[in-house]
């Protein structure tokens, strides 16, 4: 019995599992490191983010016309969402996988 259609379905399932993985590990990495600026690609991963104004204290010694007069304060809060994860990390496995089965069975009649 030859099994060359599932062969080929676990090898791409594996493969789209392990890209998505390291390529959700690098996006939340580089979020990480600079939440407002970065573009967020993936659809699992939501920012909100809040910018409050805040009035500038001057310190003594210094001009008080070198000083701005408001400061730009960012609240950024990143959240992943876990399920759609799984929907995009499980739905090609499972489109692979039954096509893989579906060309072995047809292939073997």
């Amino acid at each position: 019995m030859k099994l060359a259609g599932k062969n080929l379905a676990t090898h791409l399932s594996l493969i789209w599992g392990i890209t998505l993985a390291v390529l959700s590990l690098m996006e939340w990495h580089g979020l990480e490191r600079d939440p407002v600026r970065r573009e967020i690609l993936s659809p699992f991963i939501e920012r909100t983010m809040e910018v409050t104004v805040e009035e500038s204290t001057p310190p003594a010694d210094t001009a008080a016309t070198s000083e701005p007069d408001a400061v730009l304060r960012y609240e950024v809060e990143l959240k992943f969402n876990g399920p759609l994860f799984l929907v995009f990390f499980f739905g090609p496995i499972l489109v692979f996988q039954a096509a893989g089965f579906l060309w072995s069975r047809f292939q073997g009649d």
